[in-house]
């Protein structure tokens, strides 16, 4: 059975390509145009925007400037921008024992830095349509550390069902009721003590 180690980071969580699949292209003309296309059979003028392998991530549907969340705690090692997948947040995790990344593509902006501490559920961007992209969506892609080598895996399988902003909520209320319960053991005690 595959540990849940992340949720979701957007809502609602609509899924606009999945992994593994190739229906992407990108013109040869130096313009990078993308098209929807058979990236296995691409048309002239076009080769496959993901190779062989296919799509290594998921996409998910999202308007222009949406907010994103991050899927679960780490540090955030990299904030990159190229021509390909644009201004891109990549954060690294350490759960249960399996080391991971979870990168977050096509941005428009972004609220954290290099080097600091997230929660799952801290806002760390907005959605965009920078680098090799035919629209606004966010571009989640997850690699597991495996021997000495990142691994890209299909986020899907690690996912909880669950929006990482309202599991935040969840933490935040189960902690509030820990300190709340607590306090009243502590008082309880207080008076026993001092009867």
């Amino acid at each position: 059975m595959i540990k849940k180690l992340i949720y979701q980071p957007l809502k609602p969580f609509r899924i606009n390509q999945r992994f593994g699949e190739n229906d992407a292209c990108v013109s040869l003309d130096g313009k990078n145009k993308v098209i929807t296309c058979n990236g296995y059979n691409p048309p002239a003028g076009y080769k496959s925007l993901y190779g062989t392998l296919g799509h290594r991530a998921v996409d998910l549907a999202a308007y222009h400037g949406q907010e994103l969340y991050a899927a679960q705690d780490g540090v955030v090692y990299m904030i990159d921008t190229n021509p390909r997948t644009g201004l891109d947040v990549r954060i690294e995790s350490f759960v249960d024992g399996v080391r991971f990344r979870h990168i977050y593509e096509h941005l428009m902006g972004y609220q954290v830095k290099i080097g600091s501490t997230v929660k799952a559920g801290d806002l760390i961007g907005w959605t965009d349509n920078t680098g090799y992209s035919a629209g606004d969506h966010l571009h989640f892609q997850m690699e597991i550390l495996v021997g000495k080598e990142w691994v890209k895996v299909d986020p899907l399988l690690y996912m909880e069902p669950l929006f990482a902003l309202d599991y935040k909520g969840y933490v935040s209320k189960i902690a509030y009721l820990k300190e709340y319960v607590a306090r009243l053991m502590d008082s309880m005690a207080y008076k026993l003590r001092t009867k």
